[in-house]
């Protein structure tokens, strides 16, 4: 951060000379980007993307240590192959350049280890916290091999000049892909396996003070103890974005058996349209779209019948093969931590 310093002490509010006062009544959004350079923020779903923060995964995704129990790093479909993410997530970096997008890297300075020791495999799904407007909230995971995961986030966003609003704490917990945008004034938030109630009322102040004037709490099915796949069936949903996504303004994706009949109709209510993803596309993570800009989304390759039916309703679908991701449990929507959004 740089700045230069003023000819003219008068163009400062309220300025009189030889005395310094306070300024109470300038509010903070007022002086936000002069104060932190830059309109951080993302409250939308579908405006264009203007920042994102993406991690490549490195040796934590390929740790031997995950062999010795997959189920408990969240790999029931087995491991992941370190060489092939690497090459997917170049290429999904490369589509959203081309598109404009600022990529930022967490490029973190030590060996990502958690709270307990094990390494953050799960690091390359940088959607792990919120930047609304007016800075960051920190999110509080759930499982014990991804906590310790915010606190680099944390760092990063502080190197990077974006300021912390708060930290969801006590007993609370909330993944920050359990919030849904449906537009700057309205939000879906899940209780569910990786969020609960505690962690969603520490929430929903922070959203109410940036301007969030509706918020409807979706809650998802989960599994017991068995899972055999990343998503559906009696292996559940534990995000909001494995089940439910936002490709364009009034359009989402949507597999039914995945969210509860109430937020179906609050969808509807707020005339949302929905195109209904089947069970194969939904383990291709078909609802995790990720729209760069109006009319402009990504979604993971292998989904055609999704894909049709998005541009039937006119949007641009740029298909990325993110299957080693999929595979990992996340995709485009997991793996980009949104900065800046209009």
């Amino acid at each position: 951060m740089s700045r230069s310093i003023i000819e003219d002490l008068e163009t400062i509010p309220h300025y009189e000379l030889g005395i310094s006062l306070p300024l109470f009544d300038i509010d903070y959004d007022s002086e936000f980007v002069r104060t932190w350079d830059q309109k951080w923020g993302s409250m939308s779903s579908t405006g264009r993307l203007r920042k994102v923060l993406v991690h490549l995964p490195g040796k934590e995704a390929a740790h031997p240590i995950l062999a010795k129990d997959p189920s408990f790093f969240n790999l029931p479909e087995g491991l992941t192959d370190l060489a092939k993410m690497q090459r997917q997530h170049d290429e999904f970096v490369q589509v959203m350049k081309g598109e404009g997008v600022d990529v930022i890297y967490l490029n973190p300075t030590s060996e990502l280890i958690g709270t307990y020791g094990v390494p953050l495999r799960s690091a390359c799904y940088t959607h792990e916290a919120l930047v609304i407007k007016g800075g960051a909230i920190i999110e509080r995971p759930a499982c014990a091999y991804k906590k310790g995961y915010e606190v680099y986030l944390a760092k990063r966003l502080v190197e990077l000049g974006c300021p912390t609003l708060g930290t969801i704490r006590g007993k609370g917990v909330f993944e920050a892909s359990n919030l849904i945008w449906l537009d700057r004034e309205r939000a879906v938030l899940a209780t569910s396996l990786r969020t609960n109630v505690e962690g969603i009322d520490q929430l929903v102040p922070y959203l109410k003070e940036a301007g969030v004037r509706n918020v409807h709490v979706a809650h998802l099915p989960g599994y017991l103890r068995s899972r055999k796949w990343q998503v559906g069936g009696a292996s559940g949903y534990f995000h909001l974005d494995m089940t439910f996504g936002i490709a364009a303004d009034a359009l989402g994706v949507v597999y039914p058996g995945g969210v509860d009949y109430e937020t179906i109709e609050y969808l509807k209510e707020n005339e949302v349209n929905l195109i209904e993803v089947s069970e194969q596309e939904l383990r291709n993570d078909a609802t995790n779209v990720l729209p760069l800009a109006p009319g402009k989304a990504v979604i993971p390759a292998g989904s055609p019948e999704t894909t049709r039916a998005l541009r039937k309703e006119g949007v641009d679908i740029l298909e990325v093969d993110l299957s080693e991701f999929v595979k990992g449990g996340g995709g485009p929507t997991c793996m980009t931590l949104p900065l800046i959004r209009d």
